[in-house]
């Protein structure tokens, strides 16, 4: 019963996460990503507050929800880095990439006592083929520099969020709940001073798609750190799935196409995190 809750739950926020960017990159084309970003973490921070008054339960302090604070300042540069990154490039090939991230916490939890069989071994290996074909330059592409840029910024994302993964767990021990509050209150007071600071404070901001994608963000939060709580490693690769919930979206609804390296680059990222997930 503990697997079964730990795959569904990892699943569901794979499929949020997937909605979310894929949303994210489509806002991207006509809005400043700085929009999108503070917008969806002002969401999401006050969907965690609403949800924490409506539960009616004092918050139990606990040291390790520092964690959460620290995910919140790596959380909010990490996901600019992505959105941005979705700008520049075409999504259905960053967010593979970014995918990679779930390298982070299964090497945490392996070096924490998590054990994974031969699969894992081969999902390291199809994990690193897949991020550099799906970075593979092709002769000829007008927006050669634009690609190598978004693709670089897709990598920062990924380490950024591995990291936000296992402090995201690691905080989730103390309590699941109250480490989801936590850093979605860190990342929205960020996003609040940063809209303050830059000018970027108005309307734009709470807009319907922008509420959307905040919401899917965190709604991944509460099943990632629901899934984790029973194995890192397997959680953090089966969430990692959301980048087929947004090319599929980018294939069905944009009609996007992808050279054959590429493609061919999102399918071996996609069959790392499906063997590090066996």
């Amino acid at each position: 019963m503990g697997l079964a809750w730990m795959m569904t739950a990892a699943l569901g926020a794979a499929v949020a996460w997937g909605f979310s960017d894929f949303l994210a990159g489509l806002l991207g084309r006509r809005l400043p990503v700085m929009t999108i970003l503070l917008g969806s973490e002002l969401a999401a921070m006050l969907l965690a507050l609403l949800v924490a008054v409506g539960r009616g339960v004092p918050p139990r302090w606990d040291d390790r929800l520092w964690l959460a604070v620290v995910a919140g300042f790596i959380g909010l540069p990490s996901m600019g880095l992505l959105y941005r990154a979705m700008r520049d490039g075409s999504a259905a090939v960053v967010a593979p990439v970014a995918a990679i991230s779930a390298l982070v916490p299964v090497g945490w939890g392996l070096l924490h006592g998590e054990r994974l069989g031969l699969g894992a071994g081969l999902g390291v290996a199809a994990g690193l083929v897949g991020a550099t074909m799906a970075s593979w330059p092709v002769p000829d592409e007008e927006r050669g520099r634009t690609r190598r840029s978004a693709n670089l910024c897709a990598l920062g994302a990924a380490l950024g969020l591995g990291v936000y993964f296992v402090l995201l767990h690691e905080a989730g021990r103390a309590d699941e709940f109250w480490a989801l509050v936590t850093v979605r209150v860190a990342e929205g007071l960020i996003a609040l001073v940063l809209a303050v600071v830059l000018h970027r404070f108005d309307l734009t901001l709470l807009g319907l798609p922008i509420l959307v994608v905040g919401a899917s963000d965190a709604v991944a939060d509460a099943a990632f750190i629901a899934g984790a709580t029973a194995a890192l490693a397997p959680a953090a690769v089966v969430a990692s799935l959301y980048p087929a919930v947004t090319l599929l979206l980018n294939r069905s609804v944009l009609r996007e196409r992808l050279h054959a390296v590429h493609l061919y680059g999102v399918f071996a990222a996609l069959l790392a995190v499906a063997c590090l997930a066996r």
